[in-house]
């Protein structure tokens, strides 16, 4: 009964409370401050099933667009119910290594080989002392620690968005690829069609006739190759929503203009290299390791002690009370490997930090770059290449009518300008993919991310089936009316641009109706 007091006493000092939330108000205040749209994304973090259902089945009940995409995989994605896993098992180490180490109560009983005498009974209640003198540097080293891994979840969740944005624009922009592909198969095979016709009325050769088939077959080849790119892209894209293959949802094909107004690449640098989430927890780590040193120098001099109280009941049953002390004797000076550990990790701490800065410098350059002369393509194909195969279409078409060219150069020329169509879509996709790099470079959302502006490009409507008419009627060639080219303004087109465009595509097409 006396020992109770002094074991009461141990064990209130090392309890504290388990604290309800995992470190969620933490992480979503990190992702806060980089991307808020981001952080303000409900996710399946401690929610129901059936929450989650309804809450996707709302979002996927709309044309999909990049931040619904972002929203499904936050509710659905499997690596986000992980990521809360492992913020509890941060949690459970924090708790350990912060609370006093479990007292330890010990019994013994002997028996005396004299004839008569009574067991002799023997007690005591032991605490590890050291861990008494060092808790509260040990709470705050692992309080550190959990902090640092609730930086590593946050950016966990920026990779995920980030996975997400970039499958979005590689699967719209295959989606319009391939429609346009499409298109250019079709008008392919009615020249080859033509050409046949021709052909059997003995107005072309047979090596005329050979180069249109031969046109036709290997559109058709390119066509069944961007469409399987375009379904896995699909596929990529639904994976990562954390969709099953057979839940529905469809995409609302169209991409952005390129943003006019982009900070400098300096900004961008400075922005980076203060909110890089995986540089913040590196530069945690050092602080960390700092601490880590000091805590392994004072321990060196001191030695593993336990103090306790021992009791014993003796075979007279006479009874004895007292303390007791443990502690280890130095002899093989092997406290020294503790602090030289802390020393290498402290030194591998700092080397990482200056170099994980050196890599993000550097790698926001280069997305930088490449985004840039990504723009620079689409605005080259919109103000200049565009333009001029409008403008060849539509002079082939007056040379055509005049019987002064024929009708497989109109076709070619229409092919030519498809491509080009073609041209602008993919280097649309790939400045919005180099986007979402620079934005992961940075670490967050991109200041001029509230520039963004009005879609590019509406849904291509596809031509009918060719007709079996004669000539170029019934082949419905579209005449792209539906492309949008408007909106790129406060860039300037490339000196190399061989005219100057205008800045809003015709309403009507000059080489409408073929």
């Amino acid at each position: 009964m006396r020992l109770l007091p002094a074991g009461i006493v141990l064990v209130l000092a090392g309890c504290a409370s388990l604290p309800a939330d995992r470190g969620l108000a933490n992480v979503n205040a990190l992702v806060n401050a980089r991307d808020p749209g981001l952080a303000a994304k409900p996710t399946s973090m401690r929610a129901k099933d059936e929450d989650l259902n309804q809450q996707v089945d709302t979002l996927l009940a709309q044309p999909l667009t990049s931040e619904r995409a972002i929203g499904v995989a936050l509710l659905r994605n499997p690596k986000v119910r992980l990521e809360y896993a492992r913020l509890g098992l941060n949690q459970a180490d924090w708790v350990e290594v912060s609370r006093l180490s479990n007292p330890v109560l010990s019994f013994s009983a002997m028996n005396s080989n004299v004839s008569g005498d009574a067991t002799k009974l023997g007690y005591g209640l032991a605490q590890n002392f050291t861990d008494l003198l060092f808790i509260r540097s040990r709470s705050r080293l692992a309080k550190a620690e959990l902090t640092r891994l609730q930086a590593e979840t946050a950016l966990s969740l920026q990779g995920l968005a980030a996975d997400v944005n970039e499958a979005y624009f590689e699967a719209v922009g295959s989606a319009q690829i391939a429609q346009m592909r499409t298109v250019i198969a079709r008008a392919a095979r009615a020249s080859a069609d033509l050409a046949k016709r021709f052909h059997d009325a003995g107005n072309i050769n047979a090596l005329e006739l050979a180069r249109e088939q031969a046109a036709a077959e290997q559109a058709e080849l390119e066509l069944e190759v961007v469409q399987a790119e375009a379904e896995a892209a699909r596929v990529s894209l639904n994976a990562l929503m954390g969709l099953p293959s057979n839940k529905p949802w469809h995409l609302d094909a169209r991409l952005p203009l390129p943003v006019a107004d982009e900070s400098s690449v300096q900004e961008l640098i400075d922005l980076g290299l203060r909110q890089r989430l995986d540089l913040v927890a590196e530069r945690m780590r050092v602080e960390r390791s700092n601490d880590v040193l000091g805590l392994a120098k004072a321990m060196r001099w001191i030695p593993f002690l336990e103090v306790g109280v021992e009791g014993e009941r003796d075979f007279d049953l006479s009874r004895s009370l007292g303390p007791t002390v443990a502690f280890e004797l130095p002899l093989f000076g092997k406290s020294g490997s503790g602090v030289l550990r802390a020393e290498a990790l402290q030194e591998q701490s700092m080397a990482n930090v200056a170099l994980l800065e050196g890599e993000v410098a550097n790698g926001i350059s280069k997305a930088y770059a490449r985004m840039v002369s990504a723009r620079t393509r689409v605005l080259r194909h919109q103000r200049g290449l565009i333009p001029l195969r409008e403008a060849i279409v539509a002079r082939t078409q007056e040379l055509q009518n005049y019987m002064i060219v024929g009708q497989f150069e109109l076709l070619l020329a229409k092919r030519e300008e498809y491509n080009a169509y073609e041209g602008y879509l993919a280097t649309l996709r790939d400045y919005w993919k180099s986007r979402v790099d620079l934005a992961r470079a940075v670490g967050g959302a991109l200041p001029s991310d509230t520039h963004i502006g009005e879609l590019s490009i509406s849904p291509i409507m596809l031509p009918e089936a060719a007709s079996a008419g004669t000539g170029h009627a019934g082949h419905n060639m579209p005449a792209m009316e539906d492309m949008d080219h408007s909106g790129m303004t406060g860039m300037e087109a490339p000196d190399a641009t061989a005219t100057s465009a205008p800045e809003t595509a015709p309403t009507t097409s000059p080489h409408s109706g073929h």
